[in-house]
């Protein structure tokens, strides 16, 4: 990641300028806020850093829990060693074993060389549980007999292993309804949630979405090539009133799509984010009366000519940018590869 300290917009200079140590460790973590809430978290995180208490990180999606994560080891005497980051939500069964055990050679079929899990990746650093509630029932014991013993053995293996790292565990679900539910054991619960730290949501911080915006945008526009973009002050305060149901990747998402899409030097405005959020905040009415003061060409008024040159251009530019690959056009331009599909045959538009 880049050095914030080299960017020059408006706000996160002033941010590096009023705490430059609390905004190195953030930098280093890709943590940016000055909200009073985060500011209240970043206390915590410097009270508990130190420890090697297991940490329990709740909150909804895209609020940046494995980034706090990072943030808490960055801050620990640990921060020199490995962080090892692992999403629970793909692994089950004996993939589950083998991610986190690893293997012995010959341990079975196709084990041919001696393979580290997590668990002896992790060393004296910090292991990151990503989606924590959505590990398998079974492999919960297992887990819960490492945490408790602090030893295991690699699949196929005789000799103990000691393990030592830190755990940060994540999650979007409640896990304690999921303990009344039989769906989540209650001491493997027990043992996790021995320091809860609860991460607002992006609407519960709107405060942090301007240097949030202003740095993603700056990261994007040098990206791809486009350092000078900047975000006006219509376009911060209408940013800031956004709800972010998908929280701060939501937020980068949007930032990525505009350095990609914005054809100009001049600064964004409101007119040039996403048609649904300048109407969800009632700012459209506003932009189509100052529309009807001044001529426009006929082909300029007919929607289907202007959604179609416009969807047509972006996907051309995305399409460049993502290399080659229609898979990464879609993410860019925020839709699925069906509809990117649909798209290109609605228009005869061949991406080669």
């Amino acid at each position: 990641m880049m050095d914030p300290r080299a960017y020059g917009g408006k706000i996160l200079p002033q941010m590096l300028e009023a705490d430059p140590e609390a905004s190195a460790a953030m930098h280093e973590a890709g943590l940016l806020f000055r909200s009073d809430a985060m500011r209240s978290l970043y206390r915590v995180a410097i009270q508990v850093a130190g420890s090697d208490a297991p940490v329990l990180l709740t909150g909804e999606s895209g609020t940046g829990k494995e980034i706090f994560a990072r943030l808490l080891h960055t801050l620990s005497n640990r921060s020199g060693r490995p962080f090892v980051p692992v999403n629970c939500g793909v692994l089950s069964g004996e993939l589950f074993a083998d991610k986190f055990f690893g293997h012995e050679p010959g341990a079975f079929t196709g084990a041919t060389r001696l393979q580290k899990g997590s668990f002896e990746l992790a060393a004296d650093g910090t292991l990151f549980l990503d989606e924590v509630g959505e590990i398998p029932l079974p492999n919960q014991v297992d887990f819960l007999r490492v945490l408790e013993e602090r030893t295991f053995k690699r699949l196929g293996g005789e000799k103990d292993l000691g393990f030592r790292a830190r755990i940060v565990a994540a999650t979007n679900r409640a896990l304690p309804d999921m303990v009344r539910a039989g769906r989540f054991r209650p001491d493997l619960f027990y043992r996790l949630n021995v320091i809860p730290i609860a991460l607002p949501s992006l609407r519960e911080r709107s405060d942090d979405v301007p240097p949030l915006a202003e740095y993603f945008l700056w990261l994007f526009g040098h990206h791809y090539h486009r350092p000078n973009l900047q975000l006006s002050t219509e376009a911060l305060a209408l940013l800031a009133r956004h709800h972010w149901p998908g929280n701060v990747r939501e937020l980068k998402n949007l930032m990525e799509r505009v350095a990609l899409l914005h054809t100009t030097d001049d600064p964004v405005r409101p007119e040039d984010l996403p048609l649904e959020m300048r109407l969800e905040l009632g700012h459209e009415q506003h932009s189509l009366h100052a529309a009807g003061h001044h001529h426009l060409d006929p082909e300029e008024l007919n929607l289907d000519i202007v959604v179609r040159r416009a969807e047509t251009a972006a996907m051309l530019r995305a399409f460049h940018h993502a290399g080659g690959s229609k898979q990464r056009t879609a993410e860019l331009l925020g839709i699925s590869p069906r509809t990117l599909r649909h798209k290109l045959a609605q228009y005869s538009l061949k991406l080669e």
